[in-house]
């Protein structure tokens, strides 16, 4: 499930955002009032829109885990986008990202995301994550539209993408 840990590290989170434009302000320990539109840790109180949002996107995070194809695409608008830093080409649609997901397990049948954080800003959402077993940092921006992914924008900081780094037997 996704929880707020009580430290999030803002600095890191902000660079994993690169050049999206997406602006946040963190609020804590419910000590300021946020007006609307402002970013909210998972475990403090936002608008009722933000807390379905972030509901939406740990289904989303829990399909990866369970590797229920089904289920996360199932999530999908119609009309989604999936966009990496690694990659030049975004997924369109839910086929594709089927397609993607189903390959990814392929190559990494042990491949897990352990959520670190995460913020909402109205219908978006991040969520700093690691790859494991690599322990690869990233980062997801997941847009919703309605009750239903439109869009996500994924970065990691490994050379080698999320490729485990365990040595390859010999």
């Amino acid at each position: 499930m996704i929880q707020h840990p009580g430290k999030t590290d803002v600095v890191e989170i902000r660079d994993r955002i690169l050049d999206k434009g997406i602006t946040v302000r963190i609020v804590r320990d419910g000590n300021d009032h946020a007006p609307a539109g402002s970013a909210v840790g998972a475990g403090e109180l936002g608008s009722a829109s933000e807390r379905a949002a972030l509901r939406i996107v740990q289904k989303a995070f829990d399909a990866w885990n369970d590797h229920d194809v089904e289920r996360y695409t199932a999530l999908l608008d119609e009309g989604y986008v999936g966009e990496t830093h690694h990659t030049a080409s975004a997924l369109r649609g839910p086929e594709d990202a089927r397609r993607a997901m189903k390959s990814c397990l392929d190559s990494l049948p042990d491949f897990r995301f352990m959520i670190e954080s995460a913020l909402t800003v109205g219908d978006d959402v991040l969520v700093s994550w690691r790859a494991i077993p690599s322990e690869v940092p990233g980062c997801t921006v997941t847009r919703l539209q309605g009750r239903k992914i439109a869009h996500t924008w994924t970065y990691w900081d490994g050379p080698n993408g999320l490729q485990s780094t365990a040595a390859a037997p010999r």
